[in-house]
């Protein structure tokens, strides 16, 4: 090009310089260093590397979970829901996987009658048992495609999977299609003994934690039940420190011993009868994300139990340069997987003397992403400060990756700042797959956290 073709001053050229001054300012606004440079040192054990979600963190969980259950040894999934559940379609999303069309309709005062249309969730065994074939069928469509790890990696996988009792968002039956997708011999058969699924804690849709290292104000919410919340727990990050319930419950049951009676002895008035053990096994759950933990690790993992955390030991970092060291995917794709600028990392100072370290990665679901903690002088995010994981990992050797979406209004539309789990009008095709934007992000933070060679296969844009 000559000399004569470049003039800053015209009009034409006017968009291009902008926009270079406008990308060199993106890049000053953001002081978050790269995710390698916060982990320098970190040496990870990639045989123990696991994910778990909510809400629609939990559907990203359990994708990814199928997309790399390679080298995912666990899942934690809280309040999501099976495997293509939408089937590509946002209404299916709205209606057979949630309770969003039927909730705002009702919100609306409109006729009940037609608000129970739109509630297509499954209500019985017989179709939770449909849709479980459906979702499995397609993922073994889609592990035929060479699009997900081959299924039977999921036998020896350890999985928790959490329904709040009072959860009027993803019903209870939609969770119980996951379940049925991990146990079912016909489909990923999980081994007995390795999957649990707590169905009665009395709890709506949150993240449920007890008192232990509980900030003070009201960025944890209290575990408000029907008939109706206080206002203030529509304004929490569905974050709620049930444990006061959970104590009310456990004394109405009369649940005074953790385990089952023996074989052939009865129960007593300590032992609570065999109708209400699962119900007192869910109560003994208040700590979800310990839960969560000890059912994929094991308790011995574990053993040293929490530790109290400080706000500054979460590190953030600019999830804009996960895709310089290992991947030609541009940052533009990043950015229209409605990811933010920057993603959270925990790393206890344990595990940067060389000793190798567990991986949790950990999704927030909708409204929980980016800068959400806004109170003066703090900054950050509330469900990665608060979910409970911290505790348990500065203990006991583990980083807990805590990737991020962030609310848009244009391209994507992603009003709620939701992870993808229906795919039109999103991230569109592909998005349950390691061909999915978001599913390839995060895999890529997995290949920057392990170092070396890359781990999870990242399929080029």
């Amino acid at each position: 090009m000559s000399e004569k073709k470049v003039n800053t001053h015209s009009w034409r050229g006017f968009p291009a310089t902008a926009g270079l001054c406008a990308w060199a300012f993106s890049l000053s606004l953001s002081a978050a260093p790269a995710l390698e440079e916060v982990a320098a040192g970190v040496k990870l054990d990639p045989a123990q590397i696991s994910v778990s979600g909510i809400s629609s963190g939990g559907y990203m969980a359990h994708q990814f979970h199928l997309a790399h259950s390679q080298h995912i040894m666990g899942a934690g999934i809280v309040a999501g829901g099976p495997y293509y559940c939408a089937r590509g379609n946002i209404v299916d999303a709205l209606t057979r996987c949630s309770r969003f069309a039927t909730l705002e309709c009702l919100a609306s005062k409109l006729d009940p009658k037609l608000c129970g249309q739109t509630d297509l969730a499954p209500k019985n065994r017989s179709e939770i048992e449909r849709a479980a074939a459906a979702s499995f069928a397609e993922a073994r469509k889609q592990e035929n495609a060479g699009k997900i790890s081959a299924l039977a990696n999921l036998r020896d996988d350890k999985i928790y999977l959490f329904s709040g009792s009072y959860d009027e968002i993803v019903p209870n039956e939609v969770m119980a299609t996951v379940f049925r997708f991990y146990a079912d011999p016909d489909k990923g058969g999980v081994r007995q003994g390795n999957i649990d699924f707590s169905s009665t804690f009395p709890a709506r849709h949150t993240m449920v934690r007890d008192s232990f290292g509980k900030p003070a104000g009201s960025v944890v919410g209290d575990c408000a039940l029907p008939p109706a919340p206080p206002p203030a727990a529509e304004r929490n990050a569905y974050i709620d420190d049930c444990q006061a319930v959970a104590k009310q419950h456990l004394e109405k049951n009369h649940c005074t011993c953790p385990d089952a009676p023996a074989a052939g002895e009865e129960a007593t008035a300590a032992c609570p009868p065999p109708d209400k053990l699962a119900v007192c096994k869910d109560l003994q759950d208040v700590d979800l994300a310990g839960a969560i933990l000890e059912r994929i690790y094991g308790a011995q993992a574990l053993s040293k139990g929490r530790m109290q955390v400080q706000e500054s030991e979460l590190r953030a970092f600019d999830q804009r340069k996960v895709f310089g060291k290992f991947s030609n995917i541009p940052y533009t794709a990043l950015q229209n997987a409605s990811m933010a600028r920057e993603g959270y990392v925990f790393i206890p100072e344990a595990c940067k003397d060389g000793r190798q370290c567990k991986l949790h990665i950990a999704f927030h679901g909708c409204k929980q992403g980016g800068t959400s903690d806004y109170r003066p002088g703090h900054t950050g995010n509330l469900f990665a400060k608060y979910a409970g994981y911290n505790e348990w990992a500065k203990a006991n050797d583990m980083l807990v990756l805590y990737p991020q979406i962030q609310a848009r209004s244009l391209g994507p539309v992603n009003p709620r700042g939701c992870w993808d789990w229906w795919g039109q009008n999103y991230t569109h095709a592909g998005y349950h797959t390691r061909d999915g934007k978001q599913i390839k992000a995060v895999a890529q933070m997995i290949n920057s956290l392990v170092g070396g060679q890359p781990l999870l296969e990242v399929p080029p844009e």
